[in-house]
């Protein structure tokens, strides 16, 4: 596990083993967000996800995350 310096916290800290999410958007969020402010992420996530009835196996509904996983992670544009 490499450290990283997270967008998030603004620390350095261990990192993820491996990318969370295919592509290029797990291998920035593996470079630039700490193993800890991810857990707080998924959490965080669950929550929006039952508050707000997206289903995350329709692909479309998944999109609706991303803007405020990137809001919430510190990473514009992800």
């Amino acid at each position: 596990m490499a450290e990283v310096l997270c967008s998030r916290c603004g620390r350095h800290a261990p990192g993820l083993d491996e990318p969370p999410l295919a592509g290029a958007r797990g291998a920035t969020v593996v470079a630039r967000v700490c193993a800890a402010c991810w857990g707080e992420w998924v959490e965080e996530s669950k929550l929006l996800i039952n508050h707000h009835g997206i289903e995350v196996a329709d692909p479309q509904q998944r999109q609706r995350l991303y803007p405020i996983m990137a809001e919430y992670l510190k990473i514009p544009g992800l």
